[in-house]
């Protein structure tokens, strides 16, 4: 299956640019979100989004609002990485805090992902009003200070067979959307090989669990996600800059599922993790 299409931070055009950066402030976020760009890729499809979405994302209460959310739950319990695992995988206190770096913009940013694609997956299919609507205080606030831009992350093809095999067990769950959809996360991990390796082993056994807390987040988030995508409707009443609307719905279908999974996986990998690595 081909690599999904994205455009990457280093190729981005400024006026795309310009909404990655957005987001990663909006996020408190050191890297732009996969389906992001991938939206990217379409000429007009990314603007025409932020246009959308873009004034509540910036606003701060869609952050906040969801952060709430995914705080009331509980992680998915997987066996811990303590700091000898950590240790004998070749995170030292150096690859420690860029790994905290990367959980820390990919636990900020993915929350607020899933309302704002969720909210144009509604947009989009033109969808009617399916949860009440209202219930959010759109109090505007500040986001946190983002950790720095992370690195490009390697591309699957480039990591050895075991770990290529590994990170695409942990997808399994991952609705078909015509191309190989792989979470940014595992490939930044595996920068360091032995360690993403070791999550992988810690969150295979748990993948049941990740799915029914990824379907949790989302029945919790589906009136959010409708509040923000009934403020959309009055920001563009023209269609998407599209030639087939049914492509970018299977895509943002099957996003509904990988966003929020990725937002469990985060949380359980955090929640595993050692805060610091001893001196």
């Amino acid at each position: 299956m081909t690599a999904f299409a994205e455009i990457p931070v280093a190729d981005a055009e400024p006026d795309i640019l310009d909404i990655y950066q957005r987001l990663m402030s909006a996020a408190g976020s050191g890297s732009p979100a996969l389906i992001f760009r991938h939206l990217a890729v379409t000429p007009g499809l990314l603007n025409w989004v932020w246009r959308a979405i873009g004034a509540d994302a910036e606003a701060g209460w869609v952050r906040d609002a969801v952060w709430r959310i995914v705080a009331e739950m509980a992680p998915v319990a997987i066996d811990p990485i303590t700091p000898a695992v950590l240790s004998d995988t070749g995170i030292d206190r150096d690859a420690r805090r860029q790994t905290g770096d990367m959980l820390t913009s990919y636990n900020r940013m993915n929350p607020v992902n899933l309302i704002l694609m969720g909210a144009v997956r509604v947009l989009i299919s033109g969808a009617e009003p399916t949860a009440s609507v209202g219930a959010y205080v759109m109090e505007p606030s500040s986001p946190p200070i983002a950790p720095p831009d992370l690195p490009p992350p390697p591309a699957v093809a480039s990591l050895n067979p075991d770990l290529q095999a590994a990170i695409r067990a942990l997808c399994v769950t991952i609705p078909d959307v015509g191309a190989e959809v792989t979470a940014t996360l595992y490939r930044h991990f595996a920068i360091w090989p032995r360690f993403m390796m070791t999550v992988a082993e810690r969150l295979n056994p748990s993948l049941d669990a990740l799915n029914e807390a990824t379907l949790s987040l989302n029945d919790a988030c589906a009136p959010l996600i409708e509040q923000v995508a009934e403020r959309a409707r009055e920001r563009v009443s023209e269609p998407p800059p599209i030639t087939n609307q049914v492509i970018l719905l299977r895509v943002l279908d099957g996003f509904s599922y990988v966003i929020p999974h990725l937002v469990v996986v985060g949380q359980a990998i955090e929640a595993a993790l050692p805060g610091e690595m001893p001196e």
